[in-house]
């Protein structure tokens, strides 16, 4: 018996699985890719797989996969939470779904959950595990296309409080920068209208009100329902006067009554499911005041209105707050190819990023994810100075990064037992 963590459990069941023609697979909860981890393609194995489709938890798509495979049987069981990797010559049982975020591969271990599993090899033990096996199997339902459509409307729901196994946040720009790829964030939206309700509206509103169909507190958008869905959060801006106000943050409500408005009510902060709730900061409603002129440039109606969604919004102010600071960071990493070059090393998906998102976009989608085979060849170079990780710590470029960004740069430097500069070494 032996203990194993979220990299190290991989490891051990890729090994089971290489050299079983069988394997009894009783894993509650399936993520996208489990099948390339794993190594479930593999020609003359054959699998006899429980889930727990019910709990939403189950990437459907992954699983459709499964059932194209041969040699595969697929059953779901509603009250399943085990995760149990079970072959003739041994198992691993422990916390490890099958998903990125269970199984990590050793690049990805700091950014994914933590595990405790252990390794089994008791001959006894593994003929219990058979067993349990057995009878949950045969307790479940086979899973078929029908289940698994029925799964894809639970998996997008569930998709939107998805916990993103990091600390939660303390502002909303921090929760953004903290999980930027969240669901929720498709339901926060930025407003700035110039022109009130027609009088026609208006009177319709007063009207229910007063009859109490209607809150007294209620809001309207007019000819905005394709844009504003019910439930949607909406940062208000007034920009009809000579600055925009802020007008505080809604919360779009179905029905109403009256088919061009969309009714909304006033929330006192964002609920942002699994990241927190958060108030709009005065430095926070500067921030999206300021980019007003440029939402409506760019994304109005041609009245002088406009509604971006929250990524917009950040985008816009990405593009405003700092435009000098990041094209010198775009030179900073052209730089870094460039040194790079004299050596030998041409990394050309990183200078099609480049190009193609910019310095600071290419860096944080490089940080947030796993550490990748260019960081391993500047390491074996010598050259990890020329690493995203070691730019994004230095001063000069730190405020266009958050601090779980450079905390994870950190940490990743550490893992190779390089300590960044903290003088500048490119760009300007």
């Amino acid at each position: 018996m032996k203990l194993l963590d979220e990299t190290t459990a991989l490891d051990a069941i890729r090994t089971l699985l290489a050299g079983a023609d069988h394997a009894r697979l009783a894993v509650a909860f399936w993520g996208k890719g489990a099948i390339s981890r794993l190594g479930l393609d593999r020609p003359g194995l054959s699998l006899e797989i429980l889930c727990n489709l019910d709990s939403g938890a189950c990437n459907p798509a992954e699983l459709g996969r499964l059932l194209d495979l041969p040699g595969i049987e697929l059953r779901s069981h509603p009250a399943l939470h085990a995760k149990v990797y079970w072959t003739a010559g041994g198992a691993v049982l422990g916390s490890s779904n099958a998903s990125a975020n269970g199984l990590a591969l050793e690049s990805d271990a700091a950014t994914g959950w933590h595990e405790a599993n252990i390794s089994i090899a008791d001959p006894q033990v593994l003929a219990d595990i058979d067993r349990r096996f057995t009878d949950l199997f045969t307790a479940g339902y086979p899973v078929g296309t029908d289940d698994l459509d029925r799964a894809a409307l639970i998996w997008k729901a569930r998709a939107r409080l998805a916990p993103t196994g990091r600390r939660l946040a303390s502002s909303l720009f921090e929760a953004w920068r903290t999980a930027p790829r969240h669901a929720i964030w498709k339901r926060v939206k930025v407003v700035w209208w110039r022109e009130d309700l027609s009088p026609e509206d208006q009177v319709w509103i007063d009207g229910e009100i007063a009859d109490g169909r209607l809150d007294s507190e209620v809001g309207a958008y007019e000819g905005w329902n394709e844009h504003i869905a019910p439930g949607d959060l909406l940062i208000d801006f007034d920009v009809s006067g000579k600055r925009p106000t802020y007008s505080g943050t809604w919360k779009a409500v179905p029905g109403g009554g009256r088919e061009r408005l969309r009714l909304v009510l006033p929330v006192k902060w964002l609920a942002l499911q699994a990241l927190g709730q958060f108030p709009v900061s005065v430095q926070e409603q500067a921030a999206l005041a300021a980019i007003a002129a440029a939402a409506v440039a760019k994304h109005g109606d041609g009245d002088g209105n406009a509604i971006v969604s929250f990524a917009g919004a950040m985008a816009l102010i990405g593009e405003q707050a700092g435009p000098s600071r990041a094209r010198a960071f775009d030179r900073a990493m052209q730089h870094n190819y460039d040194e790079a070059a004299t050596f030998g090393y041409r990394p050309t998906y990183f200078l099609k990023m480049l190009a193609e998102h910019g310095g600071v976009e290419t860096a944080r989608r490089l940080i947030r994810g796993s550490a990748t085979s260019g960081f391993e060849t500047l390491w074996e170079y010598g050259r990890l100075d020329l690493s995203v990780e070691a730019l994004i710590l230095q001063p000069q470029w730190r405020e266009l990064f958050s601090d779980e960004e450079a905390k994870i740069a950190r940490r990743r430097l550490k893992d190779f037992d390089y300590v960044p500069d903290s003088k500048p070494a490119g760009g300007s």
